[in-house]
């Protein structure tokens, strides 16, 4: 892989997307666009979605960037098209699980930055969304996202990771 200056990551609900964010753009001193933040208003409501598509289309018009996330899903063949590297995380449910009640345990005592200003994330009900939507994520969305990746003109930029060995070894990979 040639010079990484847009860096899609997907994945699903706390499947790490955000700490390798974090970690590419310390090593490669890219910006990060944090879908989450796009997304959602400060109550965790749904922003309007022209509203979304605009601001996630101005953020990967920049020549730099890391999307952590993807947004509507109508903009993903622009995204994919556009990244020079796409990193699709493909962990166990179960993993995303135990991340995701890790992260939940986390928000009681710090409120997480890439998510908008006031964000409450603590409450049972946001809880049994995440958990909802991560599961319907493996079951519906993931298999239609790996069959989209697979495709021809994606192979030569996906870096599919299926272990937490290969999570912890992405950021030389694409580094390199």
């Amino acid at each position: 892989m040639s010079a990484k200056k847009r860096i899609l990551l997907l994945g699903s609900v706390a499947s790490g997307k955000t700490a390798l964010a974090r970690k590419l753009s310390q090593a490669l001193l890219l910006p990060i666009v944090h879908v989450d933040q796009i997304e959602f208003n400060s109550d965790l409501s749904k922003k309007n979605i022209d509203l979304i598509r605009s601001e996630i289309k101005t953020a990967v018009d920049r020549p730099e960037w890391i999307l952590d996330g993807h947004g509507p899903l109508d903009l993903l063949p622009a995204h994919l098209k556009n990244a020079d590297v796409v990193i699709y995380i493909d962990l166990p449910l179960w993993r995303n699980i135990v991340w995701l009640v890790k992260r939940q345990l986390k928000v009681l005592f710090k409120p997480r930055s890439e998510m908008p200003a006031g964000a409450q994330e603590w409450s049972w009900p946001h809880f049994k969304k995440m958990y909802l939507t991560l599961e319907k994520q493996h079951r519906l969305m993931n298999p239609e996202l790996s069959r989209i990746l697979n495709r021809p003109e994606n192979q030569s930029k996906l870096v599919h990771i299926k272990t937490l060995n290969q999570l912890r070894e992405a950021v030389g990979k694409v580094s390199t």
